[in-house]
């Protein structure tokens, strides 16, 4: 059974190896670049794919791995519904979940395009201001895409997924529903109103789309808590 967090993790980790071997190769890129003239560097820059770089030192195999894993979240629902005699019918539940699955991949691209214009940015503006290739370099390394922001991005979106499926898979289905995860400190309020009101049976699907953590939605971004079923 595919768990949320270790999606979360596996990617997060494949990102971190993709990105020491792709920094290793910054080097070569700005010796290449280094003693150009101002108009063959300016051409030069021009011709250079950083983005497909990146795709080709993992990060396309990382996306790849990333949506097996929501694959493999949508399959754990099923089998939890054929466990109660529920038959989900492929149709526009299963249609909205791949186009969610769709819209987050888009944005982890969109994360590795604006990634590999920066450092192309970088590159550009210190080669034409004279500075030299290890300056630059050093530079470059510290400029991270496995950062804090894409971790919680990830986070979102794949437990975003789990609870949208979950939800989906069920829908419409005479079960009830508990708000699982931490009531702590960091707790927002609207989280800790969901799990304090609670009724000892669980809410229906209902009553949870009218709160204020509806399906998938949840807390909002960053959201440590899951719609799971009623035991």
């Amino acid at each position: 059974m595919a768990q949320p967090q270790s999606v979360v993790d596996r990617f997060i980790s494949e990102i971190g190896t993709l990105e020491s071997s792709f920094n290793s190769n910054l080097s070569r890129v700005v010796d290449g670049l280094s003693g150009l003239s101002d108009r063959q560097l300016i051409d030069a820059i021009g011709q250079l794919n950083l983005f497909d770089e990146l795709i080709n030192a993992g990060y396309g195999d990382a996306l790849n791995n990333l949506e097996n894993g929501y694959g493999e979240l949508l399959q754990d629902s099923i089998a939890l519904a054929e466990s109660r005699g529920i038959a989900f019918t492929v149709g526009e539940g299963l249609q909205g979940l791949q186009t969610l699955q769709e819209l987050n991949t888009a944005d982890l691209l969109g994360e590795a395009q604006a990634h590999s214009t920066k450092l192309t940015n970088l590159i550009f503006q210190n080669l034409y201001n004279g500075r030299s290739s290890k300056e630059i370099v050093d530079e470059l390394v510290n400029v991270k895409l496995k950062d804090y922001r894409m971790n919680v991005a990830v986070d979102t979106a794949i437990k975003t997924f789990d609870d949208t499926a979950r939800y989906q898979v069920f829908k419409g289905q005479d079960v009830r529903w508990t708000y699982f995860g931490p009531n702590d400190t960091r707790t927002r309020d609207i989280c800790k109103q969901t799990i304090l009101n609670e009724p000892a049976e669980g809410y229906t699907e209902e009553e949870v789309n009218n709160l204020k953590t509806p399906f998938g939605l949840r807390g909002g971004f960053n959201c440590r808590h899951s719609w799971t079923l009623k035991a």
